[in-house]
């Protein structure tokens, strides 16, 4: 039997999203927020016209990870509301990600005297986020992109992360065809968006 507590908030162990309207809820519910951790944002697409967190979970589940890789899945209205900012459990309790491959590093050193990102460095230090949805074959809607620009935004203000450390996917695998995210953002038009 579940009491009204329960009702309100999700178990520790949850990935029920969090559905926001404004301001994302960026604050760990499970574990103080490690600020010195973070570095960096990585945008990912799912690759799947439609999906939601309980699928993406399978699928990395399937591929051998501990769970969903991603910090934050944003819905597209397929699987998820759209705008739906989910918070996984990686962010609840200020884990590093499972997102990165061996091929992805950071392009340039995100702080000063400190060599670029290595894959590993990217999982432990770069923040996540999965827009459902294929850039390659699709737009992502307008309350995504809202939604992602308000995340990034309340990110970087949070953990004092510098728009040259925010990062599409496709801009961290060297030789990757197609554009996946980035096809819809422009890099360098989505960074002026952004604090500096």
């Amino acid at each position: 039997m579940r009491t009204a507590r329960d009702l309100r908030e999700p178990p520790v162990a949850s990935i029920v999203p969090s559905v926001v309207a404004t301001t994302p809820r960026i604050a760990p519910r499970d574990t103080p927020m490690a600020r010195d951790q973070w570095r960096a944002i990585v945008i990912y697409d799912s690759g799947s016209p439609a999906g939601d967190v309980a699928a993406l979970e399978r699928r990395h589940l399937d591929a051998g990870l501990s769970g969903l890789g991603y910090h934050f899945v944003i819905g597209n209205g397929q699987g998820m509301e759209d705008g739906q900012v989910a918070v996984g459990f990686r962010w609840e309790r200020q884990l590093a990600g499972a997102h990165a491959n061996a091929a992805m590093r950071a392009p340039w050193p995100l702080r000063a005297h400190e060599a670029p990102l290595s894959s590993v460095d990217l999982n432990r230090r770069a923040i996540a986020v999965c827009l459902v949805g294929n850039g390659e074959r699709r737009a992502f809607t307008d309350r995504q992109a809202h939604e992602l620009l308000s995340l990034v935004r309340a990110l970087q203000a949070e953990l004092g992360i510098g728009s040259q450390a925010v990062f599409f996917h496709r801009e961290l695998t060297p030789g990757a065809s197609g554009s996946g995210v980035s096809g819809q953002f422009q890099p360098e038009i989505f960074r002026a968006q952004l604090l500096p």
